[in-house]
Parts: C-alpha cells; structure tokens; sequence
C-alpha cells in the first residue's frame, strides 16, 4: 500500500507551520481543525492555544512561571497522527493541489507551487541508455550457506521480462546451490540539488512466490553500486548494502502476486535518492541472506519472490520509484545581489578619487601597493584607487534571472566577494 500521507512530513510542518497555527487557534476555524486533526477537547483546553505542531505531537504554551521561565506542554502520539489526518481529510484537495504542482505551477510558474510535486521515474529496458534492472547470483554445487551470502557473484542477467527477484536454492545430494539478489537504478536527476524530499516509494510488481524451503522469504531494499549504469555484472552480486532503506521488510505473506509492492523509504532510504544523478538500490532477502542465517537443508528446493522488470513491455508492470518533494521556488536575484553581470563601478566610490583607474600610489601607501593598474582588470573593477585603511570587495561570477540560494552553495551560479585589506584581489 502507498502511504500518501507521508507526503506531510516533518518538512511539510514546518515550512507551513504559521498556517497550522492559525488554523487551530482562530475562533470557530479552530474548533472546526482541531475536529478534523482529532484533537479532542480533552486533549486541550479550548482557551489553550498551540504553539507548535508536527507529524505526531502538538505543544501548549503554559505561560511563564517566574521561577521556571516559559512553561509548555506536549502531546505525543506513537504514529504520524497528524499527517494521516491532513491527507485522509483533505485526499481530493490533495490531489488536486498536486495536480496543479504536477501540470502547472513546478513547470511554468513555481512561485505558485503547493509544494506536492512527485516523480516517478523507471529503469530503462534493454537496450539501456541510463539504468538498468535484473539481477546477479553466487552459485555452485554443495556449497555452504557462508559461500553464498559471502560471495562475489558468479552469474548475472539483465534483459529478463520477468523472473525471480530473490531466490535460494539447494543442491540435490547436500548443502546449497543458489542464491540471487536484483539491482535497481533510477534516473533521478530531474530532482535538481535544490529537492527537499518528504517521501520516497519503490514499487516491484510481483508475479508469484514460492516456498520450498518452508523458510517463509521476505524481502527488503538496499542500496546497490554496480559497476555500469547500464549492465549488469556477475560482481555487481556483492555491492548490494546491508542497510535496510525502509525499516520494514515486505513479509512472504504480504507480497502481491498480482500487484504492485510498495517499499516506503525512511530517512536513510530518503537520503540514499540523489537529486542530481543515479538513484542505485536493489532487493535481497532479509531474514536469511541479510541475516545470514542458513534455512534448514532440503533436496533440491527453492523459495523466492518473483515479478516483472522494465524489460516487460510498457510500464504498467515496471519497477518505480515514486519521490515527493519540494523545491525553493526560484526569485529575480538575491537580496543586495545583482541581476545580471556586476555592474562596471561600485555604487559609492570612494570621495575625491578619480574615475579611472589608479594612475599612481596614495599617500601612505602599504609596501606591498601596486605602483600601477593592473593590465586586465576584471567588469567588476572599482572605478577608483582604494584609500589606505579601507578593505575593497572584487565581485566575480555569473548570477541568471533564475539563482537560487541552493545555486550559491554548489557554485554553479557563484558569487564570490574577496576582502583582502588595502589591496582588491580579483577571485
């Protein structure tokens, strides 16, 4: 199951806390939102006034004790509570704010934006031109279960429809036989560096499970690195992590043999998607391969989970990875910054300078003082020569109509202003 309210996230509270709040302290309004975030009256006065709400909890503001200072309280509940509320009472309002993010507002105007906004992104089928899906395995003859899950991967496929994501199996006479994991990667860069992810969903059409060994396999996604991007190896079988990106493996009963299964990312899952190149995960089996704990010996048996790749035709059954997210919406330029190229002089020059450039030392002049101009000034040169004592800035760098504060911080519309005492230094 998609758990779309994860959309309202700790992100979500607080960048729209001021709103929350005036929502569940105004008279009649907030009554109304309080009912409809189940905020009983027995949980709160209804002179009380929240002063800080999250996915689980809400705070009361005492008042100050002269003794204590500033006095609050704090109601927890053990799920995301509030989030739940705010997505099942406003779902159609919901998807109608995503609706618009989605078709119009992150594309042509994002200062309108809800903030909804989601990708979902495929790995590509064969032939792959950025990501690719399938699996690899460690195989052999009566060999033991240390020999797989310890191996380096002796096999790999990548153009299967549909197949075994996870499998085991053992050798007739004695000891095991194999072992498989399956790698997925998602071209996520569409992201930008400036994505704040709320909520992140991976989906594996399952196809059938079966369970020879009586070990009931269940299943849960890690991170991968294989070699290519576009092909599997058989020694891409150990780059799998042992992490778990969810929390929660889907359980051997749980898994849909006729639908999609939903793995809903935690933080570490969240944090592991880049926002500006390849998302690499995959999927191996957590209670005995993860585990590491060997199920009980059999002749020539099998337990696995099966389902599609991107190598089915279409998408309808393909492996996705679904991303909520906001993103700053972008202004005309910085506070205090320019709008384009820095302008030719400084808008104060210093008093009684000349307009050009220096034409000799000042007066008291520091030792290391240029006795000259230099012969090629940058467009951001100070029109006049510098008095002694006083700092000046050289400003360099390209600032568009679409910086944003994320642009300045990865440099890739930078703009930096270089102090260096009496002397200007171009960056």
């Amino acid at each position: 199951m998609t758990h779309y309210w994860r959309a309202f996230g700790s992100l979500f509270f607080l960048l729209h806390q001021g709103k929350l709040l005036w929502l569940l302290n105004t008279p009649v309004i907030g009554k109304w939102f309080r009912w409809v975030l189940r905020i009983r009256r027995w949980d709160i006065g209804s002179k009380e006034s929240i002063s800080s709400i999250g996915p689980n909890f809400f705070t009361v503001s005492l008042g100050f004790d002269p003794y204590r200072g500033l006095k609050f309280r704090t109601d927890f509940r053990s799920h995301a509570k509030f989030s739940k509320r705010l997505y099942y009472a406003f779902a159609p309002l919901w998807w109608a704010m995503h609706a618009w993010d989605w078709c119009v507002a992150d594309r042509w105007v994002p200062e309108l934006s809800f903030g909804f906004s989601t990708l979902t992104k495929y790995p590509d089928a064969d032939p792959e031109t950025n990501t690719v899906d399938g699996y690899c395995e460690q195989s052999g003859v009566d060999v033991s279960w240390a020999t797989l899950t310890g191996g380096v991967g002796t096999y790999s496929l990548d153009t299967e429809a549909v197949g075994s994501i996870i499998k085991m199996t053992s050798s007739a006479t004695s000891g095991f036989e194999s072992l498989r994991r399956s790698i997925y990667l998602f071209n996520t860069s569409a992201l930008t560096s400036g994505a704040s992810i709320s909520a992140a969903v991976m989906s594996l059409y399952g196809s059938a499970k079966t369970d020879g060994f009586g070990c009931t396999p269940n299943i849960d996604i890690y991170t991968s690195a294989p070699a290519s991007n576009t092909a599997l190896a058989a020694g891409d079988y150990d780059s799998l992590g042992s992490t778990s990106q969810t929390g929660t493996p889907i359980t051997y009963s749980g898994w849909s043999t006729a639908g999609y299964n939903d793995f809903t990312f935690d933080a570490t899952g969240r944090g592991n998607i880049s926002k500006t190149d390849i998302s690499k995960f995959g999927a191996r089996n957590e209670n005995r391969d993860v585990a590491n704990s060997s199920p009980t010996w059999g002749s020539s048996l099998a337990s696995g989970l099966s389902g599609y790749t991107a190598d089915q035709t279409g998408t309808a059954n393909d492996p996705k990875l679904v991303v909520t997210y906001t993103i700053s919406s972008p202004s005309a330029s910085p506070s205090g910054s320019p709008s384009g190229s820095p302008s030719k002089s400084p808008s104060a020059s210093p008093s009684g300078s000349p307009s050009g450039s220096p034409s000799g030392s000042p007066s008291a002049s520091p030792s290391a003082s240029p006795s000259a101009s230099p012969s090629a000034s940058p467009s951001a040169s100070p029109s006049a020569s510098p008095s002694p004592g006083n700092a000046t800035a050289a400003v360099t760098g390209t600032a568009t109509a679409t910086i944003i504060e994320t642009d300045i911080v990865t440099g890739n519309k930078t703009i930096a202003i270089t102090l260096n005492g009496d002397t200007w230094i171009p960056a």
